[in-house]
């Protein structure tokens, strides 16, 4: 059973759950569905455990701002007590920006002969991803998505070339919608604008310097 005072009030009955107490203070108690913790308390908290009427109390405070929460068991499946060092840092790949990044260093990987001249422009209705022009010096407007391909990725980039258009002043002026996948439906209404598309796969690389191999140990 947990029983949380603090910003608000909530008590959870009688089940079965995983309660984790980090290094830094955070206590999470998990149900067996779901990935966000159905109770928390913030890095900071201070814990201790007592026996009260023959089971096991967990009490957790926190003071800016004032939290408590009790944990009761009635029985332990699992106890894991250690200490854990772990001082690396996430590296993500495969973000929209590196699929703008690759465009930006190999245009052609959209259409030969186009030149990226800015990256977020800023027009009336938002940021451009990539602004440029194609071999006949026709503006282009490209709008990258890092997944499947949208009817608003279509719509936002409808709007962007309609204030390109009022910018520049000119009534030719392209629109290019990249992602690794369009649907057809997708394709359609596009079409429909005069607007067009190019599935471009996006690279997913780590550098792999950190990894260990035999000789290391």
């Amino acid at each position: 059973m947990v029983d949380y005072h603090g910003r608000a009030r909530s008590l959870l009955d009688w089940g079965e759950r995983v309660v984790i107490i980090k290094q830094d203070g955070n206590v999470l108690v998990h149900q067996p569905v779901m990935r966000e913790p159905v109770n928390w308390q913030p890095s900071g908290s201070k814990t201790d455990f007592n026996i009260e009427d023959e089971q096991l109390v967990l009490r957790s405070r926190h003071t800016k701002p004032p939290e408590k929460m009790k944990v009761s068991f009635r029985n332990l499946k699992l106890i894991v007590v250690t200490s854990l060092c772990d001082q690396a840092s996430l590296m993500i790949a495969g973000m929209e920006t590196d699929v703008v990044n690759d465009i930006i260093s190999n245009p052609d990987m959209v259409e030969e002969g186009l030149r990226i001249s800015k990256r977020e422009k800023h027009v009336k209705s938002g940021l451009i991803d990539l602004f440029g022009y194609d071999k006949d010096h026709v503006p282009v407007v490209i709008e990258v998505k890092r997944s499947l391909a949208s009817i608003s990725a279509v719509q936002q980039l409808r709007m962007y070339v309609n204030d390109v258009k009022r910018d520049v002043d000119e009534a030719d002026v392209r629109g290019i919608l990249c992602a690794p996948r369009v649907p057809d439906m997708v394709k359609k209404l596009l079409a429909d604008y005069g607007l067009e598309w190019q599935e471009v796969e996006r690279r997913v690389v780590l550098p792999d310097d950190w990894q260990r191999t035999l000789k290391d140990f």
